[in-house]
């Protein structure tokens, strides 16, 4: 029995490393169009947005009036931003966006598709854009709502920091904003909210002052969703021909080391 798994863990390392491809992280802030106000359509592909105006994240729909006016002041209303960008080829990836923050609440649509929403303004979130993704020009639009007033959809709560005692109201997309894109194999980021993924993960225990050691463990979450192939396991690890296909494997796991 131990030998069987072993060998299905030696078959499934052989896979990881014949799947594996280069993780790329790009720089997501070039390139965006911002309006305020609200306007009906502006989530779809083919919306007319022209006139808008062109920045680059970090970009608080507001800060023009940083020091300007008092917090109580600052303007809180809806505004839209929206990207153009292009995919040469979509090929079997993995796309993520990670915004580091998003005030208050924002709605993402990509090529008219909703993909999701996030709300809070301080932590970060990620969405996975692979199910909307398309070869060729791609339009990921998204809606914020910065109102003082602002309450969480599923609490009804308001968020303590959304306070003209407390902070200022610098709206929008005041952060910035990547793409990932991964193998099908992958491991995960290190975005709870929404993806509910750990990535890595290092902490202490078993701390002992007097004796000055502790257990460093560092967790790894690997998610995969590729379609693996194969005949049987001694010819994936000792044959150079590829085999058939008859297994599709899905695995989340996480890897403890002490």
């Amino acid at each position: 029995m131990r030998k069987r798994l072993f060998l299905l863990l030696l078959a499934f390392i052989s896979l990881c490393q014949m799947y594996a491809v280069e993780r790329t992280k790009l720089n997501f802030n070039g390139g965006w169009l911002l309006k305020v106000g609200d306007f009906q359509g502006a989530e779809q592909a083919n919306y007319k947005d022209a006139g808008w105006k062109q920045i680059t994240l970090p970009r608080a729909f507001n800060e023009k009036e940083a020091f300007k006016v008092s917090i109580e002041q600052l303007s809180d209303t809806i505004m839209w931003y929206r990207k153009h960008f292009h995919i040469q080829e979509v090929g079997d990836r993995k796309y993520f966006i990670e915004f580091e923050g998003v005030r208050f609440g924002a709605d993402i649509w990509l090529n008219g598709k909703k993909v999701g929403y996030t709300e809070n303004g301080v932590m970060a979130s990620g969405f996975d854009l692979t199910p909307y993704i398309i070869k060729g020009e791609n339009v990921i639009a998204v809606r914020l709502d910065n109102s003082w007033s602002y309450r969480e959809r599923t609490s009804g709560q308001r968020f303590q920091w959304n306070d003209k005692n407390f902070n200022a109201n610098y709206g929008g997309i005041p952060k910035n904003v990547f793409l990932h894109i991964t193998d099908k194999l992958y491991q995960t980021l290190p975005l709870y909210n929404n993806l509910k993924t750990t990535g890595i993960y290092i902490y202490g225990s078993n701390y002992e002052i007097a004796g000055k050691k502790v257990t460093v463990n560092a967790e790894s979450q690997v998610r995969n969703f590729a379609v693996i192939t194969v005949r049987n396991y001694s010819d994936l690890l000792f044959s150079n021909e590829f085999p058939i296909l008859i297994h599709i494997f899905t695995f989340l796991y996480t890897i403890k080391i002490r």
